[in-house]
């Protein structure tokens, strides 16, 4: 427990490093938006890379990555249906609720937090191609479908799991560790040396962009970083915009103005305490069924304990529903799971 808490003082320094250099005048606001890049498109790709090439597959397909993929599909999956009989929300608001109450940042937190708690990262892999294979493709269907909005780019749209670098980083690390390419001896161990010294500024450089993206927001009026998003060609990870008056970088959205009706209020209390609750309980609970418990049981509660993933506020923007459920959605779970993570390291 005390080494939990330690290695997240450590990951508040670093977050606290990255706003004191905005706030200071040290780097332009902005910067964290490149950071975030070279995590996305280099650093973490690499950390993917070497991690799985030389992990034990076996234990990647153990019970523990199993409860955590069932955990989560129940989670989304149980949120909709709260969403849609419980609070009679639409069919596409209550698709977007379940997601903001299930689908969690498995790259850009989950790689941190898991290397953190577990001293390891390789539980993330089958979380990742869960999600940006298998997930995202069924929410553009089912989103299409219900707001009749398919596009001329229709295979452009479905096959970007496909042009993703960590899902293409994930099976280049599988494929090298299936046929046993010896990374350390490829180009005389300088590839090896090439990943392993990418994938170590992996964390620090997200945890640090977080730092950077939440004073930059807090420096600048909405309009103010609307503005200044449209004018460098705006957009998340991936190439998808933000609306005006939202910040979305470093895998965190800031909202930049409240839910305002009551109804959408309610769906957001709903999506945050399923998120940080009522996931995580059904990870303790498939984990015990399946014989898990100590550490094995700690890495699928853990992994449910991430918070909302960006990617569910990309979604809802592209196809207008439920943005601001969304927005919320991913920073106040983003806030609240440190204390869900503290809590089951220590039982655990």
């Amino acid at each position: 427990m005390a080494d939990v808490v330690g290695g997240l003082a450590v990951f508040a320094v670093v977050i606290a490093v990255g706003w004191l250099l905005v706030r200071a005048g040290a780097v332009p606001v902005g910067s964290d938006t490149v950071l975030t890049r070279v995590c996305f498109y280099a650093a973490t790709p690499a950390l993917l890379v070497t991690t799985l090439a030389g992990a034990d597959l076996a234990a990647v397909a153990s019970r523990g990555t199993a409860v955590a993929v069932v955990a989560e599909l129940l989670g989304i999956g149980s949120a909709w249906c709260m969403q849609r009989l419980v609070l009679h929300r639409e069919a596409a608001e209550s698709m977007i609720g379940a997601l903001a109450s299930g689908y969690v940042n498995a790259a850009n937190l989950g790689i941190p937090v898991l290397v953190l708690v577990l001293g390891d990262a390789t539980a993330v892999a089958p979380i990742l191609l869960l999600q940006l294979l298998v997930l995202t493709p069924i929410t553009f269907t089912v989103l299409d479908a219900i707001t009749r909005r398919g596009s001329p780019s229709r295979f452009a749209t479905y096959t970007i799991p496909l042009r993703n670098p960590l899902v293409l980083a994930v099976l280049v690390g599988v494929l090298g560790n299936v046929s046993g390419f010896d990374l350390d001896a490829a180009l005389r161990g300088h590839l090896a040396e090439l990943l392993h010294t990418l994938g170590r500024i992996a964390v620090p450089l997200m945890m640090m962009s977080l730092g950077m993206s939440l004073a930059a927001t807090r420096m600048r009026p909405p309009s103010a970083l609307a503005a200044q998003r449209r004018a460098r060609g705006g957009g998340a990870v991936g190439g998808a915009g933000a609306p005006d008056g939202v910040a979305v970088v470093s895998g965190v959205a800031v909202p930049a103005e409240p839910v305002h009706d009551a109804a959408s209020r309610r769906a957001l209390r709903w999506a945050v305490a399923w998120k940080l609750l009522v996931v995580p309980g059904l990870a303790v609970g498939l984990g015990l069924v399946a014989g898990l418990h100590g550490t094995a049981l700690l890495m699928p509660v853990t992994t449910a304990s991430l918070p909302t993933a960006q990617n569910v506020f990309m979604y809802a923007s592209r196809y207008g529903v439920a943005k601001p459920l969304a927005r919320d959605a991913v920073l106040l779970t983003t806030a609240g799971f440190v204390p869900v993570v503290l809590l089951a390291a220590a039982v655990l």
